[in-house]
């Protein structure tokens, strides 16, 4: 316990100036983070005697962050270059398996492996930058003042899906630790139960709406209620799910935690899962309340 509170005190200001920073620094990050990420789905896998090609999922990776961060204020090509990255990737991976197991019989399930790390690892970490820049593609300003600082509207919305995701995980734990008595999926995560399943989507949804809510009515943030209730459902549904994923992940594997990188807390994959499925669908839910909006006004 006290390693956990040792690194959540000398992580948290990191973290909170690199999203607050933005820009290519951020980008750095989220690069490092994936990075360590493919590394700790690569080593997971080896453990169990499994292979993931490290070089066209690497290089898929790489790709997919890059056109992220070089694409960011024109957030269209972005869009329009994942698809052909995201198939070009497919490819090269089938390439290097067929290379590296033409003759043993595990082709199959060593490339479903690798194509699994570029879309959860690599396609998952890009979106961190989209949503952290998502409002330079809209006529809004794009740096407004919350309680007297200045902050780009785009790390709002980060900021917003990120205490969605922490409530999510909070609701449940506390509820499910008090009043937990059905569980939720034991074959995968043995202390989650549905009670706390049941809290944790309240919760996420009451901070995500009320947050809205607030940054509305301040005129830091003008969205739609609709924003708002797609973006609470969404992120509430999905968040536990990514949790749940990184649980069978691991449980296949055979291994506790996904790495050693943050000390009391596991690794990358085990600090960022749920984030990894709450960050790509907040984005496309902005997306969409931007096209709906425009459609109709």
């Amino acid at each position: 316990m006290l390693k956990r509170i040792i690194t959540g005190i000398v992580a948290l200001p990191v973290v909170i100036f690199l999203i607050h920073q933005g820009g290519y620094l951020f980008d750095a990050a989220i690069f490092a983070l994936a990075t360590v990420g493919l590394f700790e789905f690569r080593n997971m896998a080896r453990a169990n005697g499994q292979d993931v090609y490290w070089l066209s999922t690497g290089m898929t990776m790489i790709c997919l962050i890059y056109a992220a961060a070089v694409f960011r204020y024109i957030s269209v090509y972005s869009f329009l270059l994942f698809p052909a990255i995201l198939m070009l990737g497919v490819i090269l991976v089938m390439l290097e398996g067929m290379a590296r197991h033409h003759a043993d019989g595990k082709w199959a399930y060593n490339t479903a492996l690798s194509v699994m790390a570029v879309v959860y690892i690599g396609f998952g970490f890009a979106h961190f930058i989209l949503l952290r820049d998502a409002l330079y593609f809209t006529s809004a300003d794009l740096q407004v003042s919350l309680w007297g600082l200045p902050i780009d509207r785009g790390e709002i919305l980060f900021w917003v899906i990120m205490l969605g995701v922490w409530a999510s995980d909070t609701f449940a734990y506390f509820a499910g630790s008090a009043f937990g008595k059905h569980k939720l999926c034991p074959t995968i995560s043995p202390n989650k139960s549905v009670e706390g399943a049941v809290a944790g989507f309240i919760g996420s949804v009451a901070v995500i709406i009320g947050g809205m809510h607030y940054l509305n009515t301040a005129n830091v943030f003008q969205g739609s209620t609709l924003l708002a209730v797609m973006l609470g459902v969404g992120v509430a549904i999905v968040a536990p799910l990514g949790d749940l994923v990184e649980s069978i992940l691991k449980r296949n594997f055979g291994v506790k935690d996904s790495g050693k990188i943050f000390p009391g807390h596991g690794g990358v994959l085990d600090r960022c899962d749920s984030l990894l499925f709450a960050i790509p669908v907040g984005y496309y839910v902005f997306l969409l309340s931007v096209m709906v909006n425009s459609f109709f006004m």
